[in-house]
């Protein structure tokens, strides 16, 4: 496998990576950050965390918030990826964050912070980069469906959060669980559409450059094939003008030297619009 560079997930972004909202400031060097959303909830409490009057997320001393990405990712069965902490998290006293993302996973994704420092540590919701993920690509496409819940609500059962029906909706949106909705709305963000005009520019760029080369490799074929058979010809006219003592009465002398300067005039004007051509093509 091989970590997906910024230009790598600029160049998948669309086709096998959909990432919904999309902002170019959190695409880095080699990896993608991820905001909170703000459906978070205590793993002691079983209570939401985000306090709407600030507009935050707080995650008390000692506890442990499952915070719900802003951020509905798809990957198809070439890509897979995996979750990072990032420094300015662990540096309030936040856990290490350490998981992965399957192959044609598709979903927000539930992430675990604890909280192991004295202070509580806040998060802004779709502002706050609090994981990295990375993406890689796999030598084969995989061959078994990840079979992960999309937001993994599976696993706020499991520990005892029940979601009530404004969390609900907000985690069932239909683009969360479907791969066209979400390219849908992946394409109402105007960084994609910045990346997918220039992805698309320089791959017409591309094509002008083959067809460009294309051209060049034939214009030097048929001069190539001109030449040689302007100095076939002339072999042969010189052929003809030596021997004309002993060639001259033969009945096929006078045509063949007609057909000759006839050919030599005719290929001599192609090659003089071959020229005009790749000279008008260069200015």
């Amino acid at each position: 496998m091989s970590i997906l560079s910024d230009n790598d997930i600029k160049q998948e972004l669309g086709i096998n990576i959909l990432i919904y909202p999309f902002t170019q400031d959190n695409l880095k060097g080699a990896s993608y950050n991820l905001t909170a959303s703000k459906y978070a909830w205590s793993l002691s409490t079983k209570q939401s965390i985000y306090n709407s009057l600030q507009d935050k997320i707080i995650i008390a001393p000692g506890d442990t918030a499952l915070i719900e990405t802003n951020e509905t990712v798809w990957v198809s069965k070439k890509i897979t990826g995996t979750y990072h902490s990032r420094v300015t998290q662990v540096s309030q006293g936040t856990g290490h964050i350490g998981t992965t993302l399957d192959p044609n996973y598709i979903g927000p994704s539930l992430i675990s912070l604890p909280n192991h420092s004295s202070n509580p540590v806040e998060l802004i919701p779709e502002t706050t980069n609090f994981v990295t993920l990375a993406f890689q690509y796999l030598h084969t496409e995989s061959s078994r469906e990840h079979g992960n819940t999309h937001g993994r609500r599976d696993i706020l059962g499991e520990v005892g959060i029940q979601t009530n029906r404004e969390e609900s909706n907000a985690l069932d949106k239909p683009y969360m669980s479907n791969k066209d909705l979400l390219l849908l709305k992946l394409e109402e963000c105007k960084d994609y559409q910045s990346i997918k005009s220039e992805r698309e520019k320089k791959a017409n760029q591309n094509n002008t450059e083959v067809q460009n080369k294309n051209k060049k490799i034939l214009s030097l074929k048929l001069y190539a094939a001109f030449i040689g058979l302007i100095l076939v010809l002339g072999l042969l006219t010189g052929y003809l003008q030596a021997n004309q003592k002993q060639l001259g009465q033969k009945n096929w002398y006078a045509g063949t030297n007609y057909t000759i300067n006839a050919l030599m005039i005719v290929i001599s004007s192609a090659l003089t619009a071959l020229i005009t051509v790749d000279l008008n093509r260069k200015i």
